[in-house]
Parts: structure tokens; sequence; C-alpha cells
């Protein structure tokens, strides 16, 4: 069957084709953050799952015009073109694009205020804790080292309450988004240093931090506590592991949060009186009577100087434990093929 339509209807479908493409052209991206590894820029969404960023990335491959990437936090825009922006292939699909492409199209566009976000770091962090919960504050003692308690705790059945902002100076998420916040509130006028920056960025974080019902600190403490909870647990599961092949029927000591255990010494666990520290394991290369371990992300730290017998590297599928002698290159660790530790 043919239907006829009259040349005005014709007229009429082909301006709403029009309208939908112009739609699709040119599409505005919401972004959180950047996020840097090596040679790549992450694109950080504001959150949705792998798939959804595998339909955006399709999208933006069919599109036949700029890409705008809008921050929706400091509400800063940037045009990149279709082919700059990537996706990984890994399971997490996270977008990306090339640090060059950072270097030419959005770093020479950004606020000009490198000069404070230096101070967003490890010590400036603890200090406006410090002050932010004066209160709450207990200096180091015999077990734990220095920090907040009572006020945000990471498990309420915890008799010590070790808060969850304790760890805000290490996860560097966190300081990405504490970033984006100086950014912005020194973009809007909130934010108005003195001669002495690194006392006006204290301060500023120290007011930051107090508010704990602000949406910033709800934001804050979300992306901690979901970081913390999803490692804890896994250490949990990967502890009974390595207890079950290479400590049977042998006890189990986890550190606990806010330890000098765990924060100084690097102990994770200990297991049947072996101290265990334990990171996510990316990839194995073996060359020669050498094995290489990478951790992809996760923070890398030299542990040879510290009381740890061994280190264990774990994912879904595989488990590697080894003598801790394994040197550190960049995100992963060389050991000789002697040092690898078999089950019982």
């Amino acid at each position: 069957m043919k239907i006829r339509i009259t040349e005005r209807q014709y007229s009429k479908l082909i301006e709403q084709d029009l309208d939908l493409f112009d739609d699709v052209c040119g599409e505005e991206i919401d972004y959180v953050n950047f996020g840097y590894y090596i040679n790549m820029v992450f694109i950080n969404l504001p959150g949705g799952h792998p798939d959804d960023r595998e339909m955006l990335f399709s999208r933006i491959k069919s599109s036949n015009c700029d890409i705008v990437l809008h921050n929706v936090i400091t509400d800063e825009k940037f045009t990149l073109n279709p082919d700059d922006i990537k996706i990984t292939n890994t399971a997490y699909k996270k977008l990306y694009i090339n640090k060059s492409v950072y270097n030419e199209k959005i770093y020479p566009n950004l606020p000009p205020i490198e000069q404070f976000v230096e101070y967003i770091s490890s010590t400036p962090i603890k200090e406006a804790l410090k002050r932010a919960f004066r209160e709450n504050w207990v200096e180091k003692n015999g077990t734990h080292v220095a920090g907040v308690v009572g006020i945000l705790p990471i498990k309420k059945n915890n008799p010590n309450k070790w808060s969850i902002v304790n760890f805000f100076n290490t996860k560097t998420s966190i300081k990405d988004r504490i970033t984006l916040f100086l950014v912005r509130d020194y973009k809007n006028g909130k934010f108005i240093p003195d001669n002495n920056i690194m006392e006006s960025v204290i301060n500023w974080m120290t007011d930051l931090f107090q508010d704990i019902n602000s949406s910033d600190m709800r934001d804050l403490v979300e992306i901690q506590e979901k970081s913390i909870m999803t490692n804890y647990k896994q250490e949990f599961i990967e502890v009974n592991r390595i207890q079950k092949l290479y400590h049977p029927n042998e006890s189990i000591e986890i550190s606990g949060f806010g330890t000098i255990k765990d924060i100084v010494l690097g102990i994770d666990a200990t297991i049947g009186g072996v101290t265990y520290q334990i990171k996510p394991l990316s990839m194995v290369n073996v060359k020669d009577d050498s094995i290489f371990v990478n951790i992809g992300f996760s923070n890398a730290n030299d542990y040879r100087d510290k009381p740890i017998d061994r280190i264990a590297f774990a994912n879904n599928r595989e488990l590697y434990v080894f003598n801790n002698n394994g040197e550190l290159i960049g995100k992963t660790y060389k050991f000789n093929k002697s040092d690898l530790i078999t089950p019982q």
C-alpha cells in the first residue's frame, strides 16, 4: 500500500529530520573532573554504567560536529572533535583523551589557579581536618595515628569510631574533587587568597570540612565511603583466600582503620604470625628470571623497609604471593622468581 503526502507535508518531515540531526550534533557531555594516567586523561562522568558510557561513545563517534565537555561543578566548557575522544578496552569502559589533546585544547583554558592547587595535598588537608574537628581530633598514641574520631565514623560499631574523613588526604579522587570545589569558589569569588597562599587554602578547606551536612561534604563522603567499603570487603575476601591456601586453620588479625600497623608500617593483616600487604592485581608478566606484577591505578609504595613478610596480589581469578623483596618501578613490582611462594 502506498501513502500519498502533499509537498507541504513532505517539507514538514524534512524539517523534523533536520531538527533531530541538530539535536545529536554538537552533543554536550556533563563531566565531573579529569583523571590523569601516563599519556591518558580520563573524562570522569557523574555516574552511570559502563554500557551507558559505551552507548555515549557510539553517539560521539557517529556525530559530525564538535563535542562540548561541560564541568558540572565549575561550569567550564571545552570543545573537542569527536575523534579526540576514545574509550578504554577494559570492563569499566572509561572515556579518555590523549595527553597531547588535553595540553592543546584544555590545559591552556583552565583558570590560573595552579599556585593554589599544589596545597591540596596530604599535609595541608590533615591540618585543615585538625582545625575543622578540633574537639574530635586525637593525637597519635600507642596503637593509632593522629586523626578524627566520632565524626562520620566508618563503622558505627567500632569502639575506635575512626572517621571516614581521615582518608581525605590519601585518595586521589577526593583531592581532585576538592580541587574542583576550589576552582568553583575561586571563580565565583568565595575563595579570595591573601599573600600566604597555603594558609588561605587550609582555611578554605577547614570551612569546607566543618559543614558536614553540605552538598560538597556529602559528595566527598560518598566517594570515600564507597572506596573504603569496596576495598575493605575485598581485602577481607583476599585475607581469607590467603589463609586457606597458605595458612590453613591459622589465626587472622586485620590491622584495622587508623592503626599504626596499617598506615605507618603497611601491614594489612597478620596471618599465622606472618605479616601481609595486599594489593590488587592488574597484570603479570614473566621475563627470564623476573616476574613483573602491575597493580593498575592503585597506590604503589616500596615496602622493602617495612616489617612486612609478604606481598599478595589478587583479583577475582588469580592470587600471587611473594616475599617482600620486590623492586618498585612505577606501578609495577619486579620480583625474582625465587620470591614467588606456592600454597601449602
